[in-house]
């Protein structure tokens, strides 16, 4: 019998504190200027994405953590189907037997998506287990809540989640509830992060916030653009601009701006690029990606997408992406 920790991927960095309890970082912290990047830091440290695989005959997967109140579950995936799904709200410790497994069979783990989390134990014990490497493209994903999806049932039923599967592409989830804001720790995570293919879905949390104004927002867009592109000159970057949110299309923030305005100036920063001569990078618009009748319907809150929601965009954006990959 032997006993395999787990490998995570889709981290930036994992924290050990002296009490063994792993905090998981999917921005590098180098970055952060506190008390401003208080709330970044926070939702960086949720592990949305972050996974862990083994490849093994059976036997039995250990894992314990602790979840705040109304922390997402943890998801068990065995060759490529939801096996578990293990809540991990407050103190907790699962042990899942899956001594039934077909030989040679892949289990993945997959973290929390949202919620503060810390995690004590991952392993997986049983008479032939070996950690499980990922093969296929890599692909960083940025956004707000709508790429970070708090409100999918669980981790694997977020729309990156989905893209990746169907797409067989190695997730990198940089989905950062409220404080998608173009920082320069998020574009200096991303550069240094190995990559084949980049998305950038922007502009939902400028607006609410009226972090950016018609003065401001191209430039900040631009910025983020050509630091990420320095580092990354010849990878594949598709910009998304917002989804549909109905009350927000023609209702001006505290700075003037309605929702398809900054839409617009997504796509227009995005066109003058490509007019300079970065071909591979592309736009899609974000008002293509749900209907009016399926926003409606699809976000209970007028802002984010329900599992179901989330289920419609991984569909129709998993070729977009492929495309621009290819």
């Amino acid at each position: 019998m032997v006993s395999v920790p787990a490998q995570w991927t889709g981290l930036f960095r994992m924290d050990t504190d002296d009490d063994g309890a792993r905090h998981f970082l999917r921005l590098d912290p180098s970055g952060y200027l506190p008390p401003s990047t208080d709330g970044l830091a926070n939702r960086a440290a949720m592990p949305a994405g972050v996974r862990a695989g083994w490849r093994t005959n059976g036997g039995t997967l250990t894992v314990a953590g602790h979840g705040a109140e109304g922390c997402a579950p943890y998801d068990v995936v065995v060759n490529g189907r939801r096996m578990h799904r293990l809540p991990a709200a407050g103190p907790h410790l699962h042990e899942v037997d899956l001594a039934d497994v077909p030989p040679h069979s892949t289990v993945v783990l997959w973290l929390p998506h949202f919620g503060d989390f810390t995690l004590q134990q991952a392993t997986f014990d049983g008479g032939t287990v070996t950690p499980a490497l990922e093969e296929g493209p890599r692909w960083i994903t940025y956004g707000s809540s709508i790429t970070h999806c708090q409100q999918a049932d669980g981790p694997t039923q977020t729309w990156p989640a989905l893209v990746a599967a169907r797409n067989g592409w190695q997730l990198t989830n940089l989905g950062l509830a409220g404080e998608c804001q173009l920082d320069p720790a998020a574009a200096d995570t991303i550069a240094q992060t190995p990559a084949d293919i980049i998305s950038l879905c922007v502009g939902i949390n400028s607006y609410n916030a009226a972090t950016f104004s018609e003065r401001t927002y191209a430039g900040a867009v631009h910025g983020f653009i050509a630091t990420v592109r320095r580092a990354h000159p010849h990878v594949p970057m598709v910009v998304i601009s917002p989804v549909l949110s109905l009350p927000r299309e023609d209702k001006p923030n505290a700075v003037g701006w309605t929702l398809a305005d900054y839409r617009a100036a997504t796509a227009n920063v995005v066109a003058q690029l490509r007019r300079r001569g970065d071909s591979r990078l592309h736009c899609i618009d974000g008002a293509s990606v749900l209907t009016a009748q399926e926003a409606f319907e699809r976000l209970p809150d007028t802002l984010h997408p329900d599992t179901a929601g989330y289920a419609i965009m991984a569909a129709r954006l998993a070729p977009r992406l492929a495309a621009a990959l290819a």
